[in-house]
């Protein structure tokens, strides 16, 4: 079955040769496309090439600026043929075809085996003499490499590059010696290159056995060559046909404790020198290269995906927070900043039917994606139970078996019903830090509330407690994010340090606050980033401030 690659150009520049497999590549502006062109004409999904059989269509998404394939303007699905030119906005498309590989009557590789002679590495040879056209042929090829967005592709164009009229080498092929073998049988990586009417690779076990036990490139011949009186090369085992003269470079290409990948360079006779080991060495050298490069993009674009992904959850998760509102005589307002973008903390208040509002503080176990993916579903059956008017405890029972029947972890809550006409709450906490309520004068005392185990564990008796907000006092649901932040000399606030600093907070009022709740969030956000200074943050924080009034 033939092989098509898809060339992508911008202008003379060559962008990238893509191998186009599977049933469906979509093209376009937007990451999760198959290939992703850069450009403000092209739509966010803009293109599909679609195999029918051996074969290729073209067909318009209904993009905004079109396609134009040959010179005039796509109607419908187009067939492509190789050599046909497909203009999408800044670039320029075509179609390559590899035709299918032909049978092999005989192995492409032969090993042989023998002693080998004198090992020569470059250090130990006489300086190599570099003409200006081939550094400027391994220029071009390691532009080249960049733009191969394959390995398969990549790991082709450097025994191409080999076997090229400027390198003049008859095979050239990549191969992994694995250290424990004490055959030295390589393992061929992906087919060898072979010039035109050339012979079946012939390697050498001496050279392969140079090349592991140096690490470094190895230079061999058929027969000693002289470079001005010294030898500059070492006697191979292995000639490719009887009588004729020939060279092989070996040159590792990637090394670990197991195996050792390299180049199988043949060359004529009269290429056993040091240029060719040079030439060899940097060709080696700048596919080292381009795949680091390689390696660094692919984790930039993963990066970016990633943090798209988290921008979106964060996004997804402050839409969970409501907004801050008033309700007969109380002002509501909300605080929360997750750690890690997104987070496990959930505060909330939701309006019930009758008039009260359900007041709801919690922390899953753990940070990160998995805690705010529980806290999502958390959210989701606070506010159905309170659609439904359940009573506290029956909510908190449901959250409980909900949370024991679908997810690993324990979460604290602390909650409340508060009667914004009266003043009358009623609560119950779940091994979450004790709401506290101060006074006009700063003075603290907490919240009275039942107490109780973390939720998600098993079934508990629930109970709840009662209480008043009057007018005035400031009642302050809270995370550990905020007992557990730590400044730069790490040392914690504390349970001692929250209750001051919401102390302070409510004493600069006055006796009769008339600032909304809002300002207050804004105010213990600064006092608590005061406190933290330049210390990086360890833990989500959120809090409900909920704002007596007369």
């Amino acid at each position: 079955m033939p092989t098509y690659w898809l060339q992508i150009k911008r202008g003379t520049q060559l962008v990238s040769n893509t191998r186009l497999s599977g049933g469906r590549v979509v093209l376009g502006r937007a990451p999760e496309c198959d290939i992703v062109l850069n450009g403000d004409g092209v739509s966010r999904q803009h293109a599909d090439l679609i195999a029918v059989g051996d074969d290729w269509l073209v067909r318009d998404r209904g993009s905004r600026n079109g396609l134009i394939v040959n010179g005039a303007r796509l109607v419908g699905d187009h067939p492509i043929q190789p050599g046909d030119r497909i203009q999408l906005d800044i670039f320029d498309l075509s179609l390559k075809k590899d035709a299918p590989l032909a049978p092999r009557a005989r192995p492409v590789v032969a090993v042989g085996d023998g002693n080998y002679g004198l090992v020569r590495t470059m250090h130990e040879m006489a300086p190599p003499r570099l003409e200006a056209k081939h550094l400027a042929d391994l220029l071009a090829f390691s532009s080249t490499l960049l733009a191969a967005d394959t390995l398969a592709q990549r790991q082709r164009l450097l025994c191409e590059l080999m076997t090229g009229k400027a390198f003049h080498g008859t095979a050239a092929m990549l191969l992994r010696l694995h250290r424990d073998d004490a055959t030295l049988t390589p393992e061929p990586l992906g087919e060898p290159v072979l010039v035109a009417g050339g012979e079946a690779a012939h390697i050498s076990r001496s050279v392969l056995q140079a090349v592991l036990t140096s690490e470094t490139a190895v230079l061999a011949a058929s027969r000693p060559t002289p470079t001005g009186g010294a030898v500059d090369v070492v006697k191979m085992s292995v000639a490719a046909s009887a009588g004729s003269r020939v060279a092989a470079v070996a040159c590792p290409l990637a090394t670990s404790p197991e195996r050792l990948d390299l180049l199988y360079v043949m060359l004529p006779g009269s290429h056993g020198t040091a240029e060719w080991l040079a030439l060899a060495t940097m060709a080696t050298s700048l596919s080292r290269q381009a795949e680091d490069v390689w390696a660094a993009r692919q984790a930039a674009q993963q990066q970016a995906l990633l943090e798209e992904e988290l921008r979106r959850a964060h996004d997804l998760q402050m839409r969970l927070v409501p907004a801050d509102f008033v309700a007969d005589r109380v002002d509501i307002a909300f605080g929360f900043v997750p750690c890690k973008g997104v987070g496990g903390d959930y505060v909330d208040a939701v309006t019930m039917a009758d008039g009260r509002v359900l007041l709801v503080a919690m922390d899953v176990a753990g940070k990160g994606m998995d805690a705010a993916i529980v806290a999502g579903g958390l959210h989701t059956t606070v506010h159905i139970c309170a659609a439904h008017g359940f009573a506290l405890p029956e909510m908190i029972r449901t959250l409980n078996r909900y949370l024991m029947a679908t997810w690993e972890t324990s979460v604290t809550v602390a909650a409340s019903i508060l009667d914004p006409r009266t003043g009358a709450i009623e609560s119950i906490n779940c091994n979450h830090p004790n709401p506290l309520v101060v006074g006009p004068g700063g003075q603290t005392r907490e919240l009275l509330t039942f107490e109780t185990i973390p939720l998600g564990f098993t079934d508990f008796e629930i109970e709840t407690r009662s209480d008043r907000l009057t007018p005035g006092e400031l009642l302050a649901y809270y995370s550990d994010g905020l007992t557990e932040l730590f400044d730069e000399r790490d040392a914690m606030l504390g349970p001692e340090g929250v209750t001051q600093q919401l102390s302070e907070l409510r004493a600069a009022l006055g006796p009769r606050p008339d600032v909304p709740a809002i300002r207050l969030v804004t105010q213990l956000h600064q006092r608590l980033a005061d406190f933290r200074g330049k210390a990086s943050p360890s833990d989500d924080v959120s809090f409900i401030l909920v704002l007596g009034r007369s």
